[in-house]
């Protein structure tokens, strides 16, 4: 019934695509599943790489990765594993080097590649940096001081902006329904962010959805003074954290020019590892302090709301801001669709980050540990 339900979605969105060559129907079948390629796809605002970019160093050994016994019998090396299982990214951080890194399928180290959900991570530290800089005053105020357009729904002063980053705000956003995928391909989200109601109370239920990130653009874009939050980001986040490359934020059209906050964020797979390696480092970047420790401490503790939740990597809990903690407690990651990572593993002080074109039936974070065990020292 379900594969059934799905069909007949299918078949109505073909028939308005059909209907409609140029509205948000048409686009949502015309791109169907996006794939790496999609930055090309979407118009965009650039974020300028650093001034004084921070070159992650090589280290002089390359780290040596063993398999398992079915593993190497199968592929004899983890490049050839990766390069088998839809990897076009992956590298490697030990204690602040680069130990391992390998590109496939025409991506390169100036590839940028779109991290998707991954973005909502970003964002969140983005957040986290506002309110150490004063832009925010507070995460405990309604969004509807900030954004009266919500006003009209009673619930809605109910909702902090803290609920909307834990994603506990009660509201009615199905990510895998039609929702997510008019949100990620609207060519004007303010025809999106708006148009959902608050079904639960808030700071009760938890419930994956963009629209909640995409809320607290809203917020950060009306404070900024006609700043652009793509610039806000690279003036606060990018430029300090060294980045080496350009990146860039999609946006829904160059019209409306709203970044994609919940997963538009674009860079190549180095300066995508900035982010592990700023919440490894409790939020400081070569001595300077970006993120406040006591931000990145809550940013990583599990959410009692969220609790567990069921993902395609099983069941993992949920930080507070953005992050998902592995089962076992020993790595915490951020996530993007389609298999992207940027996974921390604390103890063994190493960054993993894989991009890819799916999951090829692989459990990433169990690799991920089982790879940093290498690191023993």
């Amino acid at each position: 019934m379900q594969y059934l339900s799905r069909y007949r979605q299918l078949l109505s969105l073909t028939l308005l695509a059909l209907a409609c060559s140029d509205c948000l129907f048409a686009r949502i079948v015309r791109y169907n599943k996006p794939t790496l390629a999609i930055v090309d796809d979407f118009d965009d605002r650039s974020v300028h790489a650093s001034q004084t970019p921070l070159p992650i160093p090589r280290s002089d050994r390359e780290a040596q990765f063993s398999l398992n016994g079915s593993e190497h019998a199968a592929f004899g090396s983890l490049e050839r594993l990766l390069g088998s299982h839809q990897t076009r990214a992956f590298l490697v951080i030990h204690r602040d080097q680069l130990v391992y890194e390998r590109y496939f399928g025409g991506v390169s180290e100036k590839t940028l590649l779109p991290g998707f959900s991954m973005s909502k991570t970003f964002a969140a530290a983005l957040v986290g940096r506002a309110l150490s800089e004063g832009v925010l005053d507070s995460l405990d105020r309604p969004v509807t001081d900030y954004i009266p357009e919500l006003a009209s729904e009673s619930a809605y002063h109910q909702v902090t902006l803290e609920e909307l980053l834990r994603m506990t705000s009660g509201i009615d956003f199905d990510e895998e329904s039609l929702a997510g995928a008019k949100l990620y391909y609207s060519t004007d989200l303010r025809d999106q962010m708006y148009s959902y109601d608050v079904k639960w109370r808030p700071g009760t239920h938890y419930l994956y959805g963009s629209v909640n990130i995409q809320l607290l653009w809203d917020v950060l874009h009306r404070l900024l003074g006609g700043e652009t939050v793509a610039h806000y980001f690279e003036r606060e986040l990018w430029q300090p954290l060294g980045a080496e490359q350009p990146a860039s934020w999609s946006l829904d059209s160059e019209s409306s020019g709203i970044e994609k906050f919940f997963g538009g964020f674009n860079a190549t797979a180095r300066d995508h590892a900035r982010l592990g390696l700023l919440f490894l480092h409790e939020g400081s970047v070569n001595g300077r302090q970006i993120l406040p420790p006591a931000w990145v401490k809550r940013a990583l503790a599990p959410d009692p709301i969220a609790g567990w939740v069921h993902t395609s990597d099983g069941w993992v809990q949920r930080g507070a801001y953005q992050w998902f903690l592995t089962r076992d407690g020993r790595g915490y990651f951020a996530k993007g669709y389609n298999g992207q990572y940027v996974f921390v593993v604390p103890a063994r002080h190493a960054v993993f980050v894989r991009f890819g074109e799916g999951y090829a039936e692989l459990d990433w974070p169990a690799l991920f540990l089982r790879l940093a065990d290498t690191f023993q020292d």
